[in-house]
């Protein structure tokens, strides 16, 4: 028997309502953040203002990088997402630069608790995410999955990293208990006080070096950074010892009397790394973890007994390239000395000739590619040379080293970027990986050894056959169109970034394919073909640039000059480890650079700076005029201090005019320094 009509409306009314009644309390959300500090929201939010670069990191690779809408100047956003707006630096952002975001939650660390007041009379949440231990990272995953929806993400995130790190314990773990070897990170060192930073013992940074395998120091102090005095120095005796910032500052102080008494400077087991690797702990710590772990003990590693897998292909990515004579495009993962490495092969249908920058002319080769040795690698890669590599590269992957071409990079394939330029029946692809943040350089000014990782690797095919001509006179084309693009980027060297814009790196190699099809003679810049490869590799380093640095066109003035080792630590009066009391507020020089109106002051000075260089400005009075009228404008109705005196290495005249102008309009109003602590001024 069929129920009534107005019993069925009654029973789908009464449904209705107790759903919409259950759905606010299904959709609130309540977290708990690492200073126990309890929040709550009826939703997910949507609006997050992120002062830690490390979980601003976390927030995007749990795929919620939609809901940033404001990050510190220390950040790189990811490749395929638009930079949201900078909000200052890490330990003086702009209240108002925040509070102009609207945001609902803003993530905080431990120096931000006056902030975190102030945001929270404004009737924003406050979340105190920064770890300052390993296991916070984790949590703070944890409570993102939460916040945001993300539970799943956040489980895979922190299962790759728990995973990771045990196949890099389970690597340290055969290595005999004598082996193992006392390593410290060192923060900082002021030689006028002649101490040494290093971590305290409750820093997470220790946490890295025991997940590597090294013994932390313990010294008996807590705290980010703590001072020790050459005498502790010399008991602690490190065995290895880190770093990150000024490459030459802490070797110099490590190699003076006294201070080279210990085992990690007689045997220089010291090594620079990345900041944005050693200062963080974030989603790619377990990357570091893996780095610093062959670095103490790559002779050990080096050799097979400590290896703990076998060489083996882990996966296949299908790359789509519209060539006939492809039989196969793929990205392998494999892994090869314990380490994940990466590797661009191309299979073509039938044997052909291919010009290698890093091999030369070649016949008869069925596989070309670009194989990617990340960082752990390079201490272990070098025995035998490029033979020994190529020859393990081979094997893995089953081919025979007569058929076969390879590049080789420090850059990753995960960051490959695959260009392809058509016209007229005529297609060329340029298949490029690019790292500029090690070893950039200009050549014709500065020749200099390796310093790190970099590499810009091209790859370029077309759909014709081109002759032994063609194939020579595309490596200027598409080295041409290379620096075309690294100037449009305004890359510079890695060596005197402050002078020189970088030309490429030192150790850029280029693979054309002969290819099949209808001859082509000509691949100059006049010619139909010359032009589709410039635009394609033009293309291609742009892109593989943003994947693989997160350098792009339209950053920031802070990026750039950050980019030239120019500190606003130092501009500000802060020297080292010290923070003295003179100077200009910090959090007034990034709020007063994030103003368009003054940013655009130090741009053009940048772009000046160049010029004035090469002799092409040489009259300065038309630029000195607005330079002080920024001063004027910024001490308002203030007298005019005397000009300062800026801290740091000297700048380049039409630079230092600029910011000159901007720190003495700052420094008429006086006020009090932000308070920065030990070693961290000058970090």
């Amino acid at each position: 028997m069929a129920m009534p009509f107005r019993r069925v409306i009654t029973i789908l009314l009464s449904a209705a309502l107790v759903l919409a009644a259950a759905l606010p309390a299904l959709a609130r959300v309540t977290v708990t953040d690492l200073a126990g500090r309890q929040a709550s929201f009826e939703a997910p939010p949507t609006r997050i203002v992120s002062l830690v670069p490390a979980v601003t990191e976390s927030l995007y690779a749990l795929g919620a990088g939609d809901a940033v809408k404001g990050t510190t100047i220390f950040f790189d956003t990811p490749y395929g997402h638009r930079p949201p707006p900078e909000v200052g630096g890490f330990f003086a952002p702009s209240l108002a630069a925040i509070l102009a975001q609207k945001p609902q939650v803003v993530i905080t660390g431990a120096m931000h608790a006056k902030l975190e007041k102030e945001l929270t009379a404004q009737g924003i949440t406050p979340l105190r995410l920064q770890a300052r231990r390993l296991d916070d990272l984790y949590t703070s995953l944890e409570i993102l999955g939460q916040l945001l929806d993300k539970r799943k993400q956040a489980q895979e995130v922190t299962a790759r990293l728990r995973g990771h790190m045990k196949r890099i314990a389970a690597k340290a773990a055969k290595l005999p208990p004598k082996a193992r070897r006392r390593t410290t990170r060192v923060m900082g060192v002021d030689p006028k006080k002649n101490l040494v930073y290093i971590p305290g013992d409750d820093s997470f940074q220790n946490d890295m070096i025991a997940a590597a395998g090294g013994i932390p120091p313990k010294v008996g102090k807590k705290g980010g950074s703590v001072a020790l005095t050459l005498a502790e120095w010399q008991k602690l005796n490190p065995q290895m010892a880190y770093w990150c910032g000024d490459k030459q500052k802490v070797r110099r102080f490590l190699n003076q009397a006294g201070w080279r008494e210990v085992e990690a400077v007689e045997k220089q087991r010291l090594q620079h790394m990345p900041c944005v690797l050693t200062c963080r702990a974030w989603v790619h710590s377990d990357a570091f973890v893996a780095w610093l772990s062959a670095l103490i003990y790559g002779d050990y590693y080096s050799q097979g007994k400590y290896q703990i897998s076998p060489p083996e292909v882990i996966s296949r990515r299908p790359l789509k390239i519209g060539l006939d004579y492809l039989a196969s495009a793929e990205v392998v993962e494999e892994r090869l000395t314990d380490f994940t490495q990466k590797t661009l092969l191309i299979k073509l249908k039938q044997p052909c000739g291919v010009l290698s920058t890093l091999e030369g002319p070649r016949q008869g080769i069925s596989w070309v590619g670009n194989h990617y040795l990340p960082p752990p690698t390079w201490l272990l890669g070098g025995h035998g040379g490029l033979a020994g590599l190529r020859s393990r590269v081979l094997g893995v992957l089953g081919l025979e080293a007569g058929s076969a071409s390879l590049l080789y990079t420090g850059a990753d394939m995960a960051n490959l970027a695959v260009k392809r330029a058509s016209l007229d029946g005529r297609t060329a692809y340029a298949l490029v990986t690019a790292g500029v943040r090690g070893n950039a350089l200009r050549l014709a000014a500065e020749s200099k050894g390796h310093l790190g990782p970099g590499t810009i690797n091209i790859l370029i095919l077309t759909n014709r056959r081109l002759t032994p001509r063609a194939m020579a006179r595309a490596l200027i084309t598409a080295t041409e169109a290379k620096t075309a693009a690294l100037e449009d980027l305004d890359v510079r060297s890695s060596y005197a970034p402050l002078k020189y814009a970088a030309t490429g790196t030192g150790t850029d190699n280029i693979l054309v394919v002969q290819g099949q099809g209808p001859v082509e003679k000509l691949t100059g810049g006049h010619s139909p073909m010359g032009g589709l490869i410039a635009l394609a590799v033009r293309a291609g380093v742009l892109e593989a640039v943003e994947r693989q640095n997160r350098l792009r066109a339209g950053r920031s003035v802070f990026k750039r000059l950050q980019e030239r080792r120019v500190s606003l630590y130092a501009l500000a009066g802060y020297q080292g480890g010290s923070c003295p009391s003179g100077g200009v507020p910090l959090e007034r020089l990034e709020e007063t650079l994030l103003n368009p109106r003054y940013a655009a002051l130090v741009e053009a000075a940048l772009s000046l700076s160049d010029a004035a260089a090469r002799g092409q400005a040489e009259d300065l009075g038309a630029f000195q005029t607005w330079c002080q009228a920024v001063a004027k404008e910024l001490a308002g109705k203030h007298p005019l201090a005397p000009a300062p005196k800026l801290g740091g290495p000297p700048l380049p005249r039409p630079l230092a005019m600029a910011l000159g102008a901007i720190v003495q309009g700052l420094a008429s109003e006086p006020r009090p320094l932000i308070p920065v602590s030990g070693a961290e001024c000058g970090s």
